[in-house]
């Protein structure tokens, strides 16, 4: 995998009301450690030499306090009026200089495999029908196995891993510094970027495994993809 100048967003900015928790989703234990220290881990493991991009905001002293000090922290104060556009708006920010972008939700656990298929040659998206909700966001995907449209009520699931590179992160960054979008989902700032030219390779592999943690059922389905 090549690391020239890879940056990685994790936003974590959200409350996660459907869990009905006391902290942060990121924080939430999975075996003997948290859903953001396994993602954490897993990509300096991976993708060893790449900038890592934190965005908290609900109780964000508490993630900040609880993750390593290397990776770079920042606050989206607006969170509860915003979406995670903002949060991926703020780290692009910081790292406005970046050539290959990796975007990783803060409340997904995955294995190993998730990142071992992942290659940083184009943009691209991570699609998994493995351990995803059925209310998460599907694919339609092309004969050439590139994604079309992100909507709901789909089988095939975005794992909520993106990689942007090019014209598409060029344009993810128009987009997510665009103040009208800020209550936007990601999905459809994919969308628009497809809408505008943009193009992202579909990564299938039935080793990979994504659990998005929304419930506590969630979290047993995540203790099974890290054993």
């Amino acid at each position: 995998m090549s690391q020239d100048k890879i940056k990685i967003i994790i936003p974590a900015a959200g409350m996660g009301r459907r869990m009905k928790s006391y902290g942060p989703k990121s924080l939430i234990k999975i075996g003997n450690s948290t859903i953001i220290k396994n993602q954490i881990n897993l990509l300096q493991t991976y993708i060893p030499n790449a900038t890592i991009v934190l965005i908290c905001g609900f109780k964000a002293t508490v993630l900040m306090n609880e993750t390593p000090n290397h990776i770079l922290k920042i606050e989206n104060e607006k969170y509860e009026q915003t979406s995670v556009v903002r949060s991926i708006g703020m780290g692009l920010r910081a790292i406005s200089d970046c050539s290959k972008l990796l975007v990783v939700y803060g409340d997904l656990v995955f294995n190993s495999a998730t990142l071992k298929n992942m290659t940083f040659k184009e943009s691209s998206i991570i699609v998994t029908d493995q351990k995803m909700g059925n209310e998460e966001v599907g694919c339609i995907i092309d004969k050439n196995q590139q994604l079309t449209n992100l909507m709901y009520d789909l089988p095939k699931k975005w794992g909520q891993i993106s990689i942007f590179m090019n014209k598409e992160l060029k344009l993810l960054k128009q987009l997510c510094w665009d103040k009208k979008n800020n209550t936007k989902f990601g999905f459809e700032i994919i969308n628009q970027i497809i809408q505008r030219g943009g193009s992202f390779r579909c990564i299938q592999n039935k080793n990979i495994k994504i659990v998005d943690v929304d419930s506590s059922k969630d979290i047993q389905k995540a203790k099974e993809i890290l054993l």
